[in-house]
């Protein structure tokens, strides 16, 4: 994790620094804020190739900061949904106090 300076920044921005996420995961993450969306969808709403997707959803899924849902419909089908800012926050909170730790034992 690189050093944060939080003068003018958002909680959003926080997390998406505090995650070591890429511009296309952010977008990715709070997209699926709002809604649950498929692969299909996300490829339409950024406009990035299917694979390039698939990768990053991956690595959200990796940081524990959506879920992913099987669906039936004709055929089976994934929806993603991030989890609840709150717990996002939390595991942040978490991530950093383990940084702070780490820092000040160093330092010691």
């Amino acid at each position: 994790m690189s050093f944060i300076h939080l003068k003018n920044k958002e909680p959003e921005e926080i997390v998406a620094r505090a995650l070591d996420m890429n511009e296309l995961q952010r977008e990715i993450y709070f997209s699926l804020r709002d809604q649950e969306l498929t692969v299909k969808d996300l490829v339409e709403k950024t406009g990035r190739t299917r694979s390039v997707v698939q990768r990053a959803l991956q690595k959200l899924l990796d940081k524990g900061i959506i879920v992913r849902e099987g669906r039936t419909d004709q055929t089976v089908y994934y929806v993603y949904k991030a989890v609840p800012f709150e717990k996002v926050k939390e595991q942040v909170s978490s991530i950093i106090e383990k940084w702070y730790r780490e820092i000040n034992e160093k330092l010691s």
